[in-house]
């Protein structure tokens, strides 16, 4: 892959798996406008970037649960936050293994993509205006695992869906907004585990490579940021009319210009 590509699809990566808006539809797009073939190991390294800036971001937080999994601490506050990150990875994780390969089918689909980021849009500007004061307990988690789950389909938002749905069910905004970044990991590590299995790292060009993890560590730490902002600042909303547009566009490109 040149190197320009890589830099672009880091852009892409860095902004859109933290800026609610489905990196998963963005990429898939990107993919079909560049001319570009997906490429599962490639994507694995852009995901490897963005949990890099998540652990710039929140290493104190990554090394404290890290110290209380090894002390076996679950009454601990990380070791709480442990527990109902796991309960909130095992829709995700159980829906990834049973139907796998037909969730890889829809990124083919620019009509599904643009009909999944109006469901985005919805979700996002309902949770707009909810003002929760609840904290993440076991009932709220699979709530989000669920969300979670339905995001592995692309053009649903996965830190969207997950921080729409716990605001939506009460959780107070910024807990929302905490949880859904953490929660990223071990599902994020799991599927690119999960997809080492067909992934041919033989065919990454190194520089392209480090180019692509680069861009989207650093486009994916400052994405954060605004992110955080964001849900602070009850600014959600806008985050819904970018994806309501952009669905709209895609539908409009699969209906009306028979775009694939």
């Amino acid at each position: 892959m040149d190197t320009v590509y890589a830099l672009l699809l880091g852009i892409i990566q860095g902004i859109t798996e933290w800026l609610p808006v489905s990196s998963s539809g963005h990429l898939a797009i990107a993919h079909k406008i560049m001319g570009t073939p997906p490429s599962p190991a490639f994507d694995i390294a852009l995901h490897a970037g963005t949990l890099l800036s998540v652990a710039a971001v929140f290493w104190r937080d990554l090394l404290e649960m890290l110290k209380a999994a090894a002390r076996r601490s679950w009454k601990s506050p990380a070791g709480k936050t442990l527990v109902m990150i796991a309960i909130a990875t095992a829709p995700g994780a159980l829906l990834g293994l049973l139907f796998n390969d037909y969730i890889e089918n829809l990124f083919s689909s620019v009509l599904f993509i643009g009909a999944a980021l109006l469901v985005t849009a919805a979700l996002l500007y309902i949770a707009s205006g909810k003002k929760g004061t609840k904290d993440i307990g076991k009932r709220e988690a699979a709530i989000i695992g669920i969300a979670q789950a339905a995001a592995l389909a692309p053009g649903i938002s996965r830190s969207g869906a997950t921080i729409s749905a716990a605001m939506i069910y009460g959780v107070e905004k910024n807990k929302a907004a905490y949880f859904s970044i953490l929660l990223s990991v071990p599902i994020t590590l799991g599927a690119a585990a999960f997809e080492l299995r067909k992934a041919s790292l033989i065919e990454l060009q190194p520089e392209a490579t480090l180019v692509g993890i680069a861009t989207s560590a650093v486009v994916g730490y400052v994405s954060i940021k605004i992110l955080m902002k964001a849900v602070r600042n009850a600014k959600l909303q806008y985050f819904a009319y970018y994806c309501l547009l952009a669905g709209a566009s895609c539908i409009a490109a699969a209906v009306f210009f028979n775009v694939r």
